[in-house]
């Protein structure tokens, strides 16, 4: 049996709050990688619609959905970083 590995590439949840020079936070002024716990998805929609992407793979996949990266460059240090639950 072929087994398939799928990659889903989310490249920038803040590109709003990118454009106007913020590196971590959105338009609203939301540090959206400190708030994945919080409940508003008025002021944090891009943190809900990514948790649904999660929750819906999970769903899809089920024990086949190994792993979520998230990928960051720094604003300061060079080269590139990895967190990963």
């Amino acid at each position: 049996m072929r087994k398939n590995i799928v990659f889903k590439i989310v490249p920038m949840i803040n590109p709003d709050g990118v454009v106007i020079g913020n590196y971590r936070t959105s338009l609203c002024g939301r540090d959206l990688n400190r708030t994945f716990r919080l409940k508003n998805d008025f002021l944090i929609p891009e943190v809900r619609a990514l948790k649904d992407l999660v929750i819906n793979l999970k769903a899809e996949f089920k024990n086949r959905f190994i792993m979520f990266l998230d990928m960051h460059g720094h604003s300061v240090k060079k080269n590139v970083f990895i967190y990963g639950p």
